[in-house]
């Protein structure tokens, strides 16, 4: 999950119930009646979290909203920010779940305080934008994904490479939910690809600074005797759409997900070409690539596509439920 992360009901009565019924997610219960908000869809499950030296309890809605505020833009569509909403609620609470904790330290996710969204945002856009965070956080109160009885994977990710990665493809573990599906428009967005390029002193600098193991350490710095030493970069193993499996750095052999890490990488889909003074490294994607496309559920919502429906196209075989039923 963790992985996956540091690497993922809206309108109520008949136009729902017909939306609902087009795209085959089914939302057991409605949010409720009357005026919602942030103070009165509280789901009475806390997080622990620590906050200027001091450790507080927050709901799972507001700690939902914290975190949307670092994982989405808020300019995008309002269904596109439910969708999202869903998934980072789906996620908290699996990871609550599974390994027994209420303590955000726990989470893989970063929340955000009210000074840090107004310091992103810029004080004159913070009220706009935190009302469409707080919209998408209550309409979809206590609503999270699950298969098969369980919470799900809640893989996503900034812009795919025209289509979605499948679990197997990137995890070499096959999830029937996370399967690959066409994203075209995905191409059309500013990080679809991404050019970086290091001198030699640059990579040997990242590869030292990502060894943990002492005698890789140890390798590393006979390496870097020589700064302007070109280190060997070969890709050994791609997926079929590009996705790396395999690569040789320097001495050692590393997977996709290692090197995007290690290179500070946008996404595992990348190649290599190596020049004289250094290396230029082409990315498509952003992000890992599985499960839903931020930009590709942008796009839909701004085609009039509600949030089961971009949901039940980019992740199959799932239910969006009321978590105190599950």
């Amino acid at each position: 999950m963790k992985k996956c992360l540091l690497f993922l009901i809206g309108m109520i009565g008949v136009p729902c119930l017909i939306c609902v019924i087009v795209c085959g997610i089914s939302p057991e219960l409605s949010i409720g009646q009357g005026e919602r908000n942030m103070k009165n869809c509280r789901m009475g499950k806390n997080v622990l979290i620590e906050i200027d030296g001091l450790y507080k309890q927050l709901d799972v809605e507001e700690y939902v909203l914290g975190v949307m505020a670092g994982v989405v833009s808020p300019d995008y569509e309002e269904e596109a920010l439910k969708v999202q909403a869903v998934l980072v609620r789906t996620n908290i609470l699996k990871e609550m779940q599974e390994r027994g904790t209420k303590d955000a330290e726990d989470i893989p996710y970063q929340y955000l305080t009210v000074e840090e969204r107004k310091r992103i945002w810029g004080e004159r856009q913070y009220d706009k934008y935190e009302k469409k965070m707080e919209r998408a956080v209550v309409d979809t109160a206590g609503k999270v994904l699950q298969a098969e009885g369980n919470l799900i994977l809640a893989c996503y990710h900034e812009v795919s490479i025209g289509k979605t990665a499948s679990a197997k493809e990137v995890l070499g573990e096959d999830i029937s939910y996370l399967q690959s599906v066409e994203s075209n428009r995905d191409v059309e967005a500013k990080h679809y690809m991404n050019l970086v390029e290091y001198s030699w002193e640059e990579v040997a600098n990242y590869i030292s600074e990502y060894k943990n193991d002492k005698q890789e350490k140890n390798i590393q710095e006979k390496e870097n005797d020589s700064k302007d030493r070109r280190v060997e970069i070969q890709i050994e193993e791609s997926s079929e759409n590009g996705f790396v499996k395999k690569i040789k750095i320097a001495e050692n052999v590393y997977t996709g997900e290692e090197a995007m890490r290690m290179l500070h990488l946008p996404s595992m889909n990348f190649y290599v070409e190596e020049k004289e003074e250094g290396v230029r490294i082409v990315c498509l994607g952003k992000g890992n690539c599985m499960g839903i496309s931020q930009y590709g559920a942008n796009c839909m919502a701004k085609d009039g596509k509600k949030m089961e429906q971009i949901l039940d196209y980019y992740l199959k075989n799932v239910s969006l439920k009321q978590y105190k039923e599950l």
